[in-house]
């Protein structure tokens, strides 16, 4: 019963996802001109992105709230740098009083910042820190961190004897570097920890082959899989079922899509760090006005948390999963 009432919530997230999508479609264009304007460009405006529609959802809200008029700008795919550039140089070109955005590692980045500081636009950064000077107001995880609490919780599934191979997505990902280097720290204090580091793209299937070769012998000599991003979490999950290797193997994985909290209720998935994307949308856009009242304005690291089988059903991890239903 609880389990159906779990498959209930994650419909009527999907239908308040739409629903949502439809209301702001219509509200950005007819909110009134005297409002604050704020442009958010994101990673992703994919709608099957359940994380960037979700850091959306947030930043929506905090403008309807103080009756401001949010555009919401990006690729539809993510890891397309270069269309998120051109969206940064429209958004320019439109000249909102403060741009918020969820910036990729690229080598134009920095100059787009100095470009929105040029035109006078307030500027807000969200999610991946960017090493420019002046440093711009932050709002996101602090992903070593993130990837230390990954490590501990690795470290407690395995009854503190962890072999772990550790499945990201690119070298150059700043913010998977930042976990893999947190669950480095926290596992460097257990010799022989580290089985290795694979890389797999942004792709669920690339992630399924690396788990997959891993796992074919079924004798692994490793016992966790600690899964950077939600793709390479997935992806392994997928491995680890085929391979029936769930007694051996835990999987220690990165944020909430509904795949993966289906994979929480199948016990595929044993714990996942789970990141506040809503509040990152809604802070990030909060921060952005705050900066155009002329308010002083300080970063802000917003905690992660680790959602397992055992609290997955609490009420606050419930806020958690599924913020739609919760700001509705």
């Amino acid at each position: 019963m609880r389990k159906q009432r779990f498959t209930v919530a994650m419909i009527v997230l999907l239908l308040v996802a739409v629903f949502y999508a439809a209301y702001w479609m219509k509200s950005l264009t007819t909110a009134s001109a005297d409002g604050k304007t704020v442009t958010v460009v994101l990673k992703s405006l994919n709608v099957r992105s359940d994380f960037w529609q979700t850091v959306s959802a947030g930043a929506q809200v905090a403008g309807k709230q103080a009756g401001a008029v949010i555009d919401m700008a990006g690729p539809l795919q993510e890891n397309d740098a270069e269309a998120q550039i051109k969206a940064l140089e429209e958004a320019i070109e439109r000249k909102p009083q403060a741009i918020v955005v969820a910036p990729y590692a690229h080598e134009r980045m920095p100059e787009m910042m100095q470009r929105i500081r040029d035109a006078g636009i307030r500027l807000v950064v969200i999610d991946t820190p960017l090493d420019v000077d002046p440093k711009p107001v932050f709002v996101g995880d602090d992903h070593r961190e993130a990837g230390k609490l990954a490590g501990r919780t690795a470290v407690q599934e395995t009854g503190s004897h962890p072999v772990a191979a550790i499945l990201t997505d690119f070298k150059y990902s700043l913010v998977s570097e930042q976990r893999r280097e947190g669950v480095l720290d926290t596992l460097g204090d257990f010799p022989g920890s580290v089985y290795g580091t694979y890389y797999a793209g942004d792709s669920e299937d690339r992630a399924y082959d690396v788990a997959m070769s891993l796992l074919r012998d079924n004798k692994p000599d490793f016992n966790v899989i600690v899964a950077l991003t939600p793709a390479t979490t997935l992806g392994a999950a997928k491995a680890i079922k085929e391979t029936a290797s769930g007694s051996k193997v835990r999987l220690i994985g990165f944020d909430s899509t509904i795949g993966e909290i289906q994979l929480l209720e199948e016990g595929v998935l044993n714990a996942t760090v789970v990141q506040k994307p809503f509040n990152m949308g809604y802070l990030g856009v909060k921060a952005a006005l705050d900066l155009l009242d002329g308010k002083s304005v300080s970063s802000t690291f917003i905690d992660s948390t680790v959602v397992s089988s055992a609290n997955m059903y609490t009420p606050e991890i419930q806020k958690l999963l599924f913020p739609f239903i919760e700001n509705q």
